[in-house]
């Protein structure tokens, strides 16, 4: 499948941030615009506070649509896991597994 590329219509920068629910700004310009036909889903899998899930060396997850791990529960992909829709990057960048993987 072949992904469209999205750049600013003002500028040509495709540096553009996405401000709230459909709407996106490019970094480079500072216009802002509406994204038509996107809608918000709520994540398909959520890992409940508390939970303690271990998917094993030998699996092999896909996500679609999005996964939310709330603050508490011990989640650890030993095996494959494709998550197709990827979550928010500042959040990735702090947490111990990137930190410790990027050391």
């Amino acid at each position: 499948m072949d992904l469209e590329k999205i750049e600013c219509t003002q500028c040509g920068s495709n540096e553009l941030n996405e401000l709230e629910e459909n709407k996106i700004k490019c970094s480079y310009c500072g216009t802002v615009f509406m994204v038509k036909g996107v809608q918000t889903e709520q994540p398909k899998v959520i890992i409940g506070k508390g939970a303690n899930v271990v998917f094993g060396k030998s699996s092999n997850v896909t996500i679609k649509g999005g996964v939310k791990i709330e603050s508490g529960a011990n989640v650890e992909f030993l095996g494959k896991l494709e998550v197709i829709e990827k979550g928010d990057e500042e959040k990735i960048k702090n947490s111990a597994l990137y930190k410790s993987k990027n050391s």
